[in-house]
């Protein structure tokens, strides 16, 4: 009778013989050994029961010890075969989604669809993004906030206490306190981005010490008439103080239509005597870098660790190193931890003021972020919080940014304001 287990079926037959077959030739040695003719006398049944049980559990014994490493083995490799597929799935996704969005992109330079859905969906990844990391160990965080400080110190030259604030492009509601520092009554936040909306309602929730009025609204800022997105809040205090556009006006440059309207929902939206300021990319800036390329260069590009922008064809260098036309001169944003490659489009600054001015808005200021900054900040340094003073300090002690953040930040915007003079009459 064969001491050995039944072969299982997922094991070969070399692999059986070669982990039982050894077994069953040990253990007949060791019943004939000496050790088992001197064992001590007793019933030769209960002999037989204890050589069974012996044998039993030796080769129980064994079998366990051949086949834990085994099977632990088996299960690391599997645990490696789906941690690797897990890679290859996520991989192909991202390689999927980016081939998307540059479809999308391509059709967006080709006219065949608008910028609005890029838009869209970026700024909604980018707010369940942001609620997964801390702000904080952004490596931009030094220009974020330079960023912040050149809102603050536009916020409080143009806005005073008791005013109404209309914020086109509102975001995820980071300049709710700035507002509040200013006094301001009521703030009303329009922007393109759902989950934008509800991460600013979030925070204006856990802002316990805002002391005004907040009406967040889900709406297209420069595609139409605001009048459709604001109707069902009868509580909007309209026309307002102040009209406000923070890194977002250059979306409404896709077309001349889209750009024409967003001037004439600032002019309706504002009273005479209110002003319509922002940030905007700087159109000399960004001719300065266009004119360094040839017209051999089909896709210029430009940028650093920070950030890079680039064109999709070299139709201005081809047209006398002009733009073709005031609107529609799109190229890709890339601006690490923040934007990731966006359609966006210059704004050439003297169509900006004719529209203002044919909508009844006059020029009131615009300069560089550099300039800017440097004028306002010897009597701003003390009113910004520690944190926010120690995160404005380069290293030579001074206050701004350097380095590759410089360019991104300080050159490539600019400020302006307009102040509304007179009603626009359709």
């Amino acid at each position: 009778m064969t001491l050995r287990p039944e072969k299982p079926v997922w094991m070969t037959q070399e692999q059986y013989d070669r982990q039982y077959g050894q077994l069953a030739e040990s253990k007949v040695i060791q019943d004939d050994s000496p050790k088992n003719i001197e064992a001590p006398e007793s019933n030769g049944a209960e002999n037989k029961e204890q050589r069974s049980e012996d044998v039993s559990d030796g080769t129980l014994d064994n079998i366990k010890v051949d086949e834990k490493p085994q099977y632990r083995i088996q299960k690391r490799r599997h645990q490696q075969y789906d941690i690797e597929e897990k890679r290859k799935k996520q991989l192909l996704h991202k390689i999927r989604e980016e081939q998307l969005k540059q479809r999308d992109i391509e059709m967006t330079a080709n006219k065949v669809v608008n910028v609005d859905q890029i838009v869209r969906e970026h700024y909604n990844e980018r707010t369940y993004h942001a609620k997964r990391y801390n702000r904080n160990f952004s490596p931009i965080i030094k220009l974020r906030n330079f960023n912040n400080a050149i809102k603050y110190m536009l916020i409080d030259k143009y806005t005073r206490p008791g005013d109404i604030v209309l914020e086109l492009g509102c975001g995820k509601g980071g300049d709710l306190r700035k507002y509040g520092s200013c006094g301001v009554s009521q703030f009303i936040g329009i922007d393109i981005s759902n989950e934008s909306i509800r991460e600013a309602q979030r925070r204006y929730q856990n802002m316990r010490d805002l002391d005004y009025q907040v009406i967040l609204i889900t709406g297209d800022c420069f595609g139409e008439s605001l009048g459709v997105a604001v109707q069902p809040f009868t509580e909007c205090r309209f026309p307002c103080d102040v009209v406000s556009t923070q890194f977002c006006l250059h979306y409404a440059f896709e077309t001349e239509d889209k750009a024409r309207r967003a001037i004439l929902n600032v002019s309706k939206s504002l009273k005479v005597g209110g002003y319509f300021f922002g940030t905007i990319p700087d159109a000399e800036f960004i001719r300065y870098k266009l004119n360094k390329f040839s017209k051999n260069d089909e896709k210029p590009s430009w940028g650093n660790s920070i950030y890079k922008v680039s064109f999709s064809n070299n139709s201005y260098q081809l047209n006398g190193y002009e733009f073709e036309s005031p609107f529609g001169n799109m190229y890709t944003y890339w601006l690490e931890d923040a934007i990731d490659n966006v359609p966006e489009y210059v704004i050439p600054f003297e169509t900006l003021r004719n529209l203002c001015d044919e909508y009844g808005m006059e020029l009131e200021m615009q300069k560089p972020f550099n300039k800017f900054f440097v004028e306002e900040i010897p009597t701003w340094i003390d009113k910004f919080s520690p944190r926010l003073r120690e995160g404005l300090q380069r290293s030579d002690g001074k206050y701004g940014v350097e380095g590759d953040e410089k360019e991104a930040a300080s050159f490539f915007y600019t400020v302006f304001a307009f102040r509304k003079v007179k009603e626009y009459v359709e």
